[in-house]
């Protein structure tokens, strides 16, 4: 049993089933208030702008066929339906191959709102898992996975740590070279949780030892991956303990679930039986796969083919002669379509100092009140919540907003203007609205620096947050959005 990986097959594409449901049920709130028909960022408008660039092969969804918010939540729904397709074994091959398509879809219209990296990875992990997830109506006695197959997911699970490593260490931010990379991680993550202020009170020593275990497991751990069998389980267990201390610090949403889930190719069945053995059960010897010498060549060469492709996402990072990125542009640009085969490069340029945009709103022009949002930094005695699996897109997005200098944002323009014109279309994104019977006649927004708060103010205040005012953005009316309408 010791190799075979036909129980870890069968646990990876359940579990991943259950990435797929949190995914879709997370778009259930909230896909119409980012991307409907008076979403932030209309869909619909979106594709008939791209319209004249390309069709469905230049930009793959179903919601060419049309992206009515009814569309949208039936999208939602059948996704999540399928995804139980998946955990409880019912076709699985067609259930993961609709979950993709479908999946793309909405990342293909999500626009800025599904521009993360968990979106890229969720759908690599579909179309690599594809090649492991066994056809039939209800394949209980599937063959194990063809040792090439799993090679393509460890391949995965190679370049999501590798790459996120190594381009820590050529993206130039002397604050991971000098190990000082974790001094602000915590509180300048985009959703920190109430557990990152703790981390973030930690001593120098320790925050330079975190930055070390990172480069541990993202640069060395990898080069193990195909070692032998007690290693494997150590660097699954590095792995793993990973991925844990990013979720007890700050959401993500499936990001770490999924990367977790990934990591089971690690294994094999004999960890897996040595598990089981533990709760008093036996696993069944699967047979191997067995493929034709013909088939099997052509399987050799259609992964070596993807292992190459697999290299053009990270060519940015590499010093790649400017002759042939020309040549590969063709293939960069089909890959960025799909998704499908991507870069991962998570953190290559640290933020140093949190910045919130906080909005208020006045009836008068000289009291003026804070909207407070559901998930992201506002009120300094609110404590950092724990939101992942979940996603709260809007919330999460508006953390760039102030990372490239002043706001240009069309989503948060749009936003701004909902709230003076039309405040139920975007209620739900906030924990509390200060004018919930008639909406202001004036918004402005104010500019805070974040920083958490020491052990003493924490006691002393109760506070989680201490923010410093930078200044105030133009005010906002009605009549300034609508100057001819008085």
């Amino acid at each position: 049993m010791a190799g075979s990986r036909a129980h870890i097959r069968n646990l990876f594409v359940r579990l991943l089933g259950v990435v797929f449901l949190i995914a879709f049920l997370s778009l259930l709130p909230q896909i119409t208030l980012l991307v409907g028909a008076r979403g932030l960022l209309p869909a619909d408008a979106y594709l008939n702008a791209i319209r004249a660039l390309g069709g469905p092969l230049r930009f793959p969804t179903v919601f060419w066929a049309g992206c009515s918010d009814t569309a949208l939540r039936g999208a939602a729904v059948l996704g999540a339906v399928l995804s139980f397709g998946l955990i409880l074994n019912v076709a699985p091959r067609y259930c993961l191959i609709a979950l993709w398509a479908l999946y793309l879809s909405f990342v293909t219209v999500g626009q800025t709102f599904f521009a993360f990296q968990w979106d890229n990875l969720l759908l690599e992990s579909a179309f690599f898992a594809l090649f492991v997830t066994p056809g039939g109506l209800r394949p209980r006695s599937a063959p194990a996975p063809h040792p090439i197959a799993v090679f393509l997911l460890l391949w995965l699970v190679f370049r999501l740590h590798f790459e996120s490593g190594l381009a820590k260490l050529l993206g130039g931010d002397p604050t991971w070279r000098n190990l000082t990379a974790m001094v602000t991680y915590y509180e300048t993550a985009p959703l920190p949780t109430w557990l990152g202020w703790y981390a973030q009170q930690l001593p120098l020593w320790a925050q330079k030892a975190s930055v070390l275990f990172t480069f541990f497991v993202e640069l060395l751990l990898p080069l193990c991956l195909w070692g032998p069998r007690r290693l494997r389980a150590a660097v699954f267990g590095f792995m793993i303990a990973m991925q844990l201390s990013i979720i007890a610090t700050a959401n993500y949403g499936f990001f770490n679930y999924l990367s977790i889930v990934l990591c089971l190719f690690v294994l094999d069945d004999g960890h897996l039986a040595w598990v089981a053995s533990r709760f008093g059960r036996n696993l069944s010897a699967v047979a191997p796969r067995v493929i034709e010498r013909p088939r099997l060549i052509v399987a050799a060469a259609g992964a070596a083919g993807l292992v190459a492709v697999s290299l053009v996402p990270f060519f940015p990072f590499l010093p790649v002669p400017a002759a042939l990125r020309r040549e590969v542009m063709p293939v960069r640009r089909v890959l960025d379509d799909y998704r499908s085969i991507n870069a991962y490069h998570l953190f290559v340029q640290m933020t140093l100092v949190r910045r919130e945009a906080v909005i208020e709103g006045s009836a008068d022009g000289v009291t003026w009140q804070p909207y407070e949002f559901r998930y992201k930094p506002g009120d300094p005695q609110r404590a950092p919540a724990f939101v992942a699996p979940y996603q709260p897109r809007l919330d999460f997005q508006l953390w760039f907003l102030l990372l490239g200098g002043p706001i240009r944002a069309p989503y948060f323009d749009h936003l701004l203007e909902d709230l003076l014109q039309r405040p139920a279309a975007v209620a739900p994104f906030f924990a509390r609205d200060p004018f919930p019977r008639e909406p202001p006649r004036f918004l402005r927004v104010a500019v805070y620096r974040y920083r958490f708060t020491d052990p003493a103010t924490r006691r002393a205040t109760g506070a989680w947050w201490q923010r410093d005012l930078l200044g105030y953005s133009q005010v906002v009316s009605r009549r300034s959005l609508n100057p001819g309408g008085g």
